[in-house]
């Protein structure tokens, strides 16, 4: 299957705000084509979050899902018409998953040990509730409820601020979504009535559009999506989109196919790798041991590592370079020799390949001889390298890769999926296998069937479009690399070539090898970061990994409330990441030359005068404190190494830091638990578990 092309006679062009990228009742981002709706959107401005159709699943309650809570909450008071008090839901897309988050919120909010279905995240303990019947689980504050369509189940707690944050963090930080198919197919066996989220965009807003000579010549959004995958009335043979995904990856990785694992989401597999690695530890009858995060990763990694719920501490090493290479090696030396049976006490090490969105690249080999040494799990999230670039797991380099497999696998951004794959050449391999089916029900995990068929027939391209954005991406970090007016680019090609060069994949059939794409971008001090973005013609908002050119302001979208944090460990707030889709290179060149040359500043300072909203165009610097919830200590180590900021803590909350005010352009920093902090209300629902929402990745 030839890969999809841009028509050269379709000017790209910036959606307007809200719409879903691309225009698909499922997608997974959302519209957001100017400077100050982002920060509109992150200062709560109801215009702005009025305006989103939708946006990122595990941040977003689809408008799918929504109209499922309030059948859930009906049904809850059709079974308890005594209840007094109001309740609110969030839905699960199994009975499994739905007794850990119900797990989870106790232990968050309630601080409770005793109501308990399990005792420990990584070991699921049958319910012996009916999860029909409501008076069995009277007692409980916080129940289980079963739809009985699609597998989905509720969890009924009450209608209280605290407690809908603490569902949405479980919801966010592990990954135990229900995409909107699912919801889709469970108000479709239900007979609940439903609007498509695109009804209210005309068809010609969509600006990608392409032709591919093995599809007919008419205009469509690059390649349709499965004409089944939204319509579980058609399904025939209900296990052939699993086993082609699936098989396909294990072509692709050089593993057996039965070391491979699909997830609901991307963040579902790395939080399936925690499991698994505490999981083992329990097996093996060790005390448990806490998790290290090796480099500035995705902050969902770091957060859902630092959860007391769902972790066990996290020890951060947040530059993963050689300085902190040394640092982990003498905190496991120290650590060995205190204890008796020279147990280091570490479970499971993170790590990305290459990092996001600093491109970084960790030294996998070094970190491989202190895995063996000290007997602990390397598992590597290689989602932005892919597997078709990078070969992680041979030689048992690592013993787990997580992807997202709703991005560049994908590709159309309209199924949200992931998977774990175990290297066959691990030294834990079998026993991780057995177990993984245990902790994670079985290969297929809770991904539901539409979404399996929609990935299916998406990734059929997925080498041919790989080489292709390949190619353009690097093309296209070497034009802007070489301009005056960038200061830096991220990417893999100039931040560590040598370590990323060391596991490239050259043998994959009808691929070509490269450096992935996606890249970041810091614009120098004559030119305005905002009037860049605002002039770019292309699609912006969150996610990555689409068909179609991607550009968000990453920094302020991941980390607008703790910018402080993120550039302690050099994420500077006026990074613009960038991911390269399938247009060609003479075709999307010219969008970014203009947009340079707009964003040009006369003089050579910026204006960092403050906006309406109380976001400055450009700020340089902030300082580096304590955050809440966070202790951050120079961690001193023989040597001669440098003092560096070192994160260690039990559990993070929600937030890993502060929220930045500003007044006449000077920073003001007012420190407070972001876990706490007001959801915004969006699509006009009040404080509930419907309305906390984020949209990036």
């Amino acid at each position: 299957m030839s890969a999809p092309t841009s028509s050269s006679s379709s000017p790209l062009t910036s959606p307007p705000l809200g719409q879903p990228l691309p225009l698909d009742e499922h997608a997974c981002s959302v519209a957001m084509p100017k400077w100050s709706h982002i920060v509109g959107y992150e200062e709560g401005d109801p215009n702005v979050a009025m305006a989103l159709a939708c946006g990122y699943p595990r941040f977003v309650y689809h408008p799918y899902l929504q109209r499922l809570m309030s059948h859930a909450l009906e049904k809850y008071s059709k079974l308890n018409p005594e209840a007094t008090k109001n309740q609110d839901c969030i839905l699960m897309p199994s009975k499994p998953a739905a007794n850990r988050c119900r797990d989870f919120i106790v232990k968050a909010y309630y601080d409770s040990d005793g109501d308990l279905i399990s005792p420990d995240n990584c070991v699921d303990v049958e319910d012996r509730c009916d999860h029909l019947d409501m008076e069995t689980q009277g007692h409980r504050r916080v129940k289980v409820m079963d739809l009985e369509s699609a597998g989905v189940h509720a969890v009924i707690f009450p209608a209280e601020t605290g407690v809908a944050i603490e569902a949405k963090s479980y919801w966010q930080h592990t990954g135990e979504i229900v995409s909107s198919r699912r919801a889709a197919s469970a108000l479709q066996e239900l007979n609940i009535s439903y609007e498509k989220i695109t009804a209210s965009f005309p068809s010609d807003l969509c600006p990608i559009l392409g032709k591919s000579s093995s599809k007919s010549d008419s205009d469509y959004c690059l390649h349709k999506s499965h004409p089944s995958s939204s319509n579980i009335g058609t399904l025939t043979d209900r296990g052939v989109a699993f086993d082609t995904v699936r098989s396909r990856i294990s072509e692709i990785s050089g593993q057996p196919v039965d070391n491979v694992f699909l997830c609901p989401s991307g963040m579902q597999s790395i939080h399936a790798a925690l499991r698994l690695s505490r999981r083992l530890r329990h097996e093996q009858h060790k005390p448990k041991g806490e998790t290290a995060v090796f480099g500035f990763p995705y902050l969902d990694t770091l957060k859902m590592a630092g959860r007391k719920e769902l972790s066990d501490g996290v020890e951060f090493f947040g530059f993963g370079d050689a300085r902190d290479i040394n640092t982990l090696k003498f905190l496991l030396k120290t650590r060995a020799e205190a204890s008796k049976s020279k147990d280091a006490g570490i479970t499971c090490l993170f790590t990305e390949f290459p990092s996001n969105p600093l491109l970084n690249v960790p030294d996998l080999i070094k970190l491989r001889a202190l895995a063996d040494e000290y007997n602990f799990l390397l598992a590597v999230d290689d989602t932005l390298g892919n597997f078709a670039n990078v070969d992680l797991l041979a030689n048992g380099v690592a013993d787990v890769i997580c992807t997202s497999l709703t991005k560049l696998f994908n590709g159309r951004g309209d199924a949200i999926a992931g998977s774990v794959v175990i290297g066959k050449e691990g030294r834990y391999a079998d026993e991780l296998v057995r177990l993984l089916k245990t902790v994670h029900n079985g290969n297929h995990g809770d991904l539901w069937i539409t979404d399996a068929q929609a990935l299916a027939h998406n990734s059929e391209d997925f080498l041919e479009r790989s080489s292709r954005i390949n190619e353009t991406a690097e093309r296209l970090a070497d034009w802007l690399k070489e301009r005056d007016e960038v200061e830096s680019v991220f990417y893999p090609k100039f931040t560590q070539p040598n370590l990323y060069n060391r596991f490239a994949r050259k043998n994959v059939d009808n691929h070509t090898f490269g450096y992935g794409g996606l890249f970041a971008v810091v614009l120098k001090e004559n030119v305005c970061e905002r009037t860049f973005y605002d002039s770019l013609e292309i699609c912006k908002g969150p996610s990555l990994g689409t068909n179609f050119t991607l550009a968000c302001p990453y920094t302020l979208l991941a980390h607008y409330h703790e910018l402080e944090f993120a550039q302690a460990y050099d994420v500077s707030p006026r990074l613009i990441r960038v991911a390269v889709g399938l247009e060609e290179f003479e075709q999307i060149k010219p969008v970014f030359e203009r947009a340079l040359e707009s964003a040009k500043l006369e003089g050579a300072k910026r204006n960092t005068e403050t906006n309406t909203t109380g976001a400055t165009g450009g700020v340089r610097s902030y300082s580096t404190r304590a955050f809440d919830g966070v202790g951050v200590m120079g961690w001193r180590v023989q040597g001669g190494l440098r003092q560096r900021p070192r994160i260690r803590t039990g559990g993070f909350g929600a937030g890993l830091g502060s929220r930045r005010t500003m007044t006449s352009g000077i920073a003001r920093t007012t420190f407070r638990a972001t876990a706490r902090r007001s959801p915004v209300a969006a699509f006009g629902v009040g404080l509930s578990a419907i309305a906390i929402s984020k949209i990036w990745k």
